[in-house]
């Protein structure tokens, strides 16, 4: 699918335009931890002399796994995101921020792949888990099973990576006295 709007003999004014966002679109930026997607983004470009206003609007539900169980979960997504396109030459003074985004005046296109992606991105929740009850039976049941073994007296010195330096502090307070 082609994320690209063609800007060159673009009237001024406001344009809309509207791009699916499915699966594949993840696994060709190499992102595996998106297993599916059903996203819709709706872009309004609102174009002026020399300047491009865009305004992209994200809505749907993206597939991941659940960091709690790994079965698949399924989260609904709706957010905007803007950002203000100037035409310049590239070079000294002209460096595009996250505030807007510099293109050279000769440029025919705007590719707003990119774009669309990092905002998907960054609009994951970092904690990606099932609602109370959601999640895999079997899975937690194992999870459960492994964290019994984990507090046992004999694997405490096993995950205490600090163990050796709290007898180590012990043994130098015994020889100050």
């Amino acid at each position: 699918m082609d994320y690209k709007i063609q800007i060159s003999g673009l009237a001024q004014g406001k344009h809309d335009y509207e791009f699916p966002v499915k699966g594949d679109f993840f696994r060709e930026f190499d992102n595996p931890q998106i297993k599916d997607a059903s996203l819709v983004a709706k872009v309004e470009l609102d174009k002026g002399s020399g300047w491009m206003n865009v305004s992209c609007n994200v809505s749907g539900v993206i597939v991941t796994a659940c960091d709690r169980c790994l079965d698949d979960l399924e989260i609904p997504m709706d957010f905007t995101a803007d950002i203000a396109v100037k035409a310049a030459k590239l070079g000294e003074e002209t460096e595009s921020t996250d505030e807007f985004l510099i293109i050279d005046p000769s440029e025919g296109e705007l590719d707003l792949k990119q774009f669309i992606y990092d905002y998907i991105c960054v609009n994951l929740p970092l904690k990606r888990v099932h609602q109370d009850g959601k999640c895999n039976p079997k899975m937690l049941k194992k999870l459960e099973e492994l964290k019994g073994k984990e507090n046992t007296e004999d694997n405490k010195e096993t995950y205490a990576p600090f163990g050796n330096l709290d007898k180590l502090l012990k043994e130098q307070e015994k020889n100050k006295k």
